[in-house]
């Protein structure tokens, strides 16, 4: 009874962590830590998957620091594993080479992490957790080396919680998401009478600004362009220099300007912590409001 009543009374913590907190950072280490203690695991790790890079990654606790570790996201390893297959995986011994091609031909351990920290992964208890329902999974949460291995009642305590960490994610995610559209607004503050265009990695409009209505010879409102590839939208910006920058700046992150008949464009990269492009935003400047520039003036920016 008293063993219950302590788990019991780590599941409300858990609970109020969870729904008091926006700030995926703890999450991601003080909730996981507190599910390390209920499964009696070494260790635990929630990975969150980023499907557009092809990577699982987390932030874990090294000498009081908080250090980003990011894992490719791939079929053959454990977590990537449970990621694309959408699957729970209990194995007992992960340099049991018999015991993972039990599950999959190509799944296998990485042992470069155990030599390099000295450690020994042994049993490995890893969930998908899904973004809604079933449909995709956000993240992965994965327990090692419990005395004995994990047992069914342990998956079962995961089930539990894998239901309140996607209500969490997904609320720190969204919260997040909302904090960098009012960063990339200040951001482009100053040039907001112009037209301003905000597309994503795969050159889909984020939001934009009346300006492109009129540039459509209004023949889309500013509702139906978000989420729609902005050169299908502009037929006659494909295989210009528009095109061409747009994809340099994807690709190298840095700041471009283009000179077309009517119109200077500014193409400028919002870039995560790591300096990878999330977001480019587009400055249309009609030619009469500003003296043509040099193509590579990069002081412009």
């Amino acid at each position: 009874m008293e063993s219950l009543s302590l788990e019991t009374d780590r599941f409300f913590s858990i609970l109020n962590t969870i729904f008091s907190t926006l700030d995926i950072d703890e999450i991601l280490t003080k909730v996981v830590r507190e599910i390390q203690l209920i499964l009696n695991a070494d260790r635990c790790t929630l990975y969150m998957v980023d499907w557009e890079n092809n990577e699982l990654y987390s932030k874990v606790i090294q000498t009081d620091n908080l250090v980003e570790i990011r894992l490719p996201l791939k079929k053959s390893s454990i977590s990537g594993y449970s990621a694309i297959t959408k699957k729970t995986l209990n194995i007992k011994d992960a340099y049991n080479e018999s015991e993972l091609h039990s599950i999959d031909r190509e799944l296998c351990f990485d042992k470069r992490w155990d030599r390099d920290s000295g450690y020994r992964t042994r049993s490995v208890l890893t969930m998908p957790i899904p973004l809604k329902m079933e449909d995709e999974i956000i993240g992965v949460f994965q327990a090692l080396n419990k005395e004995g291995g994990f047992s069914d009642s342990d998956i079962k305590t995961m089930e539990r919680f894998s239901s309140l960490l996607n209500i969490a994610l997904r609320n720190a995610l969204l919260y997040r998401a909302i904090e960098e559209e009012k960063k990339l607004k200040e951001y482009i503050l100053d040039d907001i009478e112009e037209g301003v265009c905000i597309l994503d990695t795969k050159k889909r409009v984020i939001s934009a600004s009346k300006f492109l209505e009129v540039m459509s010879g209004m023949r889309y409102p500013i509702e139906t362009m978000v989420g729609e590839n902005f050169f299908e939208l502009f037929p006659n910006f494909v295989n210009t220099s528009l095109e061409e920058k747009v994809n340099e700046v994807l690709l190298h992150g840095f700041k471009k300007i283009v000179l077309l008949e009517v119109l200077v464009v500014k193409i400028i990269p919002y870039l995560d912590e790591k300096g990878r492009v999330k977001k480019l935003v587009l400055f249309f400047i009609p030619l009469e409001k500003k003296t043509i520039p040099s193509i590579e003036d990069e002081n412009l920016f």
